[in-house]
């Protein structure tokens, strides 16, 4: 994930690495302590672990001179860090991730202030709209009403309406000073669940990170109580944009949708096979 923040800004700013950021603080730095902060500053819920997704960034007025060269790109690509920080460690966003950068005079060049919170999205209320019959005492000047019993009076002719005249659009931020907002994936994504196994059905785990094993051994992280399962049975492994198993030499062997296979690239509903058990790939 680092390396993919660093090559997007390189991409964002001709000249990434020709600049010299050796004394003064670099934009890695600033996504592992982005990445540190959220870990250090969880919170457990009924609904899962939450962690802030409003960050601000204090720079010194030096740093901020060099990062300002990187625009609205910085702060951006530190609000991604953040979002895909917590879709693979399994945390959750009350909100759009949103990264602010500072300056502060006192600061000294190579330092910097990291602060979060969290702040949750509030649903917006139905606009209220409140239905009134007409009141003929509160007609338009001009209007003549209609005699009764007959036709309605011709109106005089009345002109056109003129188009409302477009406000002109503020610019669009540009600078590392401007808060910019990554909205947070929704959903649980996948999930690998047990559906058949000596110790019966029911046990899950999310799919996250580049690698999970399975197997018998607790230290796998989807254990399955089954004999005809190996110690460390297979592994998912992620490649690109897809996860694949990976038997990983077991004694019963490994089958994705009744075929046997040392290894096989996974869509949403899969089932695998380890010996008799049966997991299955559910989302994604």
């Amino acid at each position: 994930m680092l390396q993919e923040f660093e090559r997007r800004l390189e991409g964002a700013v001709e000249g990434f690495f020709a600049r010299a950021f050796r004394s003064g603080v670099q934009p890695i730095e600033l996504a592992k302590a982005a990445q540190r902060y959220a870990r250090d500053h969880q919170h457990v819920t009924s609904d899962g672990v939450v962690v802030p997704n409003v960050y601000r960034i204090t720079v010194g007025p030096k740093d901020h001179e060099r990062l300002e060269g990187f625009g609205a790109a910085l702060p951006r690509e530190l609000a991604e860090v953040v979002v895909r920080t917590a879709s693979e460690s399994g945390w959750l966003l009350r909100g759009p991730a949103k990264v602010r950068i500072t300056v502060d005079d006192e600061l000294k060049l190579g330092r910097f202030r990291l602060t979060g919170r969290v702040e949750a999205v509030e649903p917006a209320a139905p606009p209220r709209t409140r239905h009134r019959a007409p009141d003929p005492a509160r007609q338009p000047p001009g209007a003549v009403p209609p005699p009764a019993g007959g036709a309605p009076s011709p109106q005089p002719p009345t002109a056109s309406p003129q188009p409302p005249t477009a406000s002109p659009q503020p610019p669009a931020s540009t600078g590392i000073n401007h808060t910019q907002v990554v909205a947070s994936a929704h959903g649980s994504g996948p999930q690998l669940v047990v559906r058949r196994s000596q110790q019966g059905p029911g046990a899950s785990v999310p799919v996250q990170g580049s690698r999970l094993t399975a197997g018998r051994l607790e230290r796998c992280d989807l254990t399955i109580s089954d004999s005809t399962v190996s110690r460390e049975h297979a592994a998912f492994v992620r490649r690109g944009d897809r996860w694949w198993v990976v038997d990983l030499g077991s004694t019963n062997g490994t089958k994705v949708n009744g075929r046997r296979a040392a290894e096989h690239p996974l869509d949403p509903g899969d089932e695998v096979e380890l010996g008799d058990a049966l997991v299955q790939f559910v989302g994604g």
